[in-house]
C-alpha cells in the first residue's frame, strides 16, 4: 500500500495531498433515469471539480457520453447497444459537440475555462504522440484551464479504439503523471456482490490486492448505453496502480457521497497503488505502446532479461511471429508462446529472422562489420510481464 496513506484513519490528510487528479466520469453518471442527458448531471460534476480545484488541485477530466448524447440528439430510442461502427461514430459526431457545450456553460460560471482533447489509441501507442498530448495537457493546466478528454470515436475504428474509456483515464493518468484517478460510477463504489441482485451486498472499503480481485471478480451485468462495466473499472485501477497511482471508485449520481469525499471522508473504494510500480515509461511500454509482433527467445535469454536484467541478444532469439518494423512494440515469449516481456525493437523483423541464433562475431563475419548489431531490445526498453 502506498505508504503516505496508512489506512482510511486520515482520508482528509490523505486528499490534501494530492495535486494532479483525473476524474473519470461514466455515461451513465450523465444520464438520468430515463437515459436521457441530465443537466443537473454536469452542474453536479462541475461543482465537483470546481471544490476540488479550490483546494489547489489540478483537475483533468475524462469523460464518456458522446454516443449516449448522440442517440438522445438523433431521437434513436432502440435499447439495444448493437451499432455499427458507422453509426455509432455519427452519434459521436453528434453529442460531442453538446457535451462540450454542457460542461463548458457550467464551468464558465465559475471562470473556469475548458479545453476538449480527443485521443484515439494511436495516440497513446505512438510516443511521439504520447510525449506531445502531455505538452498539449501541462499547458492548459498552467493556464488554469481544464482538459476534457474522450476517445475520438468519430474516426476511431476497431483495431485503434480503446476499450472504454476507463482504460482511457487509466492510460491518462500515467499520461500527465497524475496523483490520484477518481472514477465516477453509478453506484458508490466495489461491492462483495452485485447489490442489484444482492441486498445484502456490501461496500468494500479497501482493495489492497488488485490483481488478485480482479482474477476472483464476476460481474453479471452491464449498462447498454456504456461500455465498461464495474471490471473494467478495477483493471484501470490496476492500470493505475503499476505507475504508482491510487484509484478511487465512487458514486458521481449522490451529490451528498461527492460533498463527503471533498470534506475529507471516503464514500466508496479505495485502491492503493503497487508496492513495485514501474516508472512512467516502462508502464507505457506495457500498457500504452501497440505491439505487432513477437519474438521467441530460448531459456537462457528469458534468465538474462529476467534475473539478470540484461537486453535481449540475436543470439537468444528461435524465431521471430509477425511482421513489424524498427522502432515498433513486440512481445518477448517462450516457445510455448508465453509472454516473459514487452519491448521496442531495434530492428525490423525480417532483419531480426537474419541475425536470429548469431553471436555477435558470428553476425559480423556473415554480415559485415557495421552491418548488424547484436543488440535486438536494449535493457531500458524493456518491461517484464506479470
Amino acid at each position: 500500500m502506498n505508504k503516505e496513506y496508512n489506512g482510511l484513519n486520515d482520508f482528509k490528510k490523505y486528499l490534501n495531498s494530492k495535486k494532479r487528479i483525473v476524474l473519470k466520469i461514466g455515461t451513465q453518471v450523465l444520464l438520468n433515469d430515463k437515459d436521457k442527458l441530465s443537466l443537473s448531471a454536469f452542474k453536479r460534476i462541475c461543482d465537483f471539480s470546481y471544490s476540488l480545484i479550490q483546494q489547489q488541485k489540478e483537475v483533468i477530466l475524462v469523460s464518456s457520453g458522446a454516443i449516449a448524447t448522440g442517440k438522445d440528439i438523433l431521437n434513436i430510442t432502440s435499447p439495444s447497444n448493437n451499432f455499427s461502427i458507422p453509426e455509432k461514430q455519427a452519434f459521436a459526431a453528434c453529442g460531442q459537440a453538446i457535451l462540450m457545450k454542457n460542461y463548458g456553460s457550467f464551468f464558465k460560471k465559475y471562470r473556469i475555462k475548458t479545453a476538449q482533447i480527443l485521443l484515439t489509441k494511436d495516440d497513446i501507442s505512438s510516443r511521439k504522440r504520447f510525449v506531445n498530448a502531455r505538452s498539449t495537457i501541462y499547458e492548459l493546466l498552467k493556464n488554469k484551464v481544464v482538459p476534457i478528454i474522450n476517445e475520438n470515436d468519430t474516426i476511431s475504428y476497431e483495431e485503434i479504439k480503446f476499450s472504454d474509456n476507463d482504460h482511457l483515464s487509466a492510460l491518462v493518468s500515467n499520461l500527465v503523471c497524475a496523483d490520484l484517478l477518481i472514477i465516477l460510477s453509478n453506484v458508490k463504489g466495489v461491492y462483495d456482490k452485485n447489490p442489484v441482485l444482492h441486498k445484502d451486498a456490501k461496500l468494500i472499503k479497501t482493495i489492497g490486492n488488485i490483481r488478485g480481485f480482479i482474477e476472483d471478480f464476476k460481474e453479471t451485468s452491464k449498462s447498454l448505453q456504456g461500455t465498461g462495466g464495474m471490471k473494467s473499472k478495477l483493471y484501470a485501477s490496476y492500470i493505475a496502480a503499476g505507475a504508482g497511482i491510487d484509484t478511487i471508485i465512487i458514486s458521481g449520481k449522490d451529490k451528498r457521497n461527492l460533498d463527503l469525499f471533498v470534506n475529507g471522508e471516503l464514500p466508496g473504494t479505495f485502491i492503493p497503488s503497487l508496492n513495485n510500480n514501474i516508472n512512467k515509461k516502462k508502464h507505457w511500454l506495457l500498457f500504452g505502446m501497440e505491439k505487432k509482433g513477437q519474438i521467441v527467445i530460448d531459456s537462457g535469454a528469458i534468465d538474462a532479461i529476467i534475473n539478470k536484467n540484461k537486453s535481449l541478444l540475436a543470439s537468444g532469439i528461435l524465431a521471430v511471429n509477425g511482421e513489424f518494423k524498427k522502432g515498433e512494440g513486440v512481445y518477448i515469449v517462450n516457445a510455448e508462446g508465453k509472454i516473459f516481456s514487452i519491448g521496442i525493437s531495434n530492428f525490423d523483423s525480417k532483419d531480426i529472422k537474419r541475425i536470429k541464433g548469431l553471436k555477435s562475431y558470428e553476425i559480423k563475419a556473415k554480415f559485415g562489420e557495421g552491418a548488424f548489431s547484436a543488440l535486438v531490445v536494449h535493457k531500458d526498453k524493456l518491461v517484464t510481464a506479470d
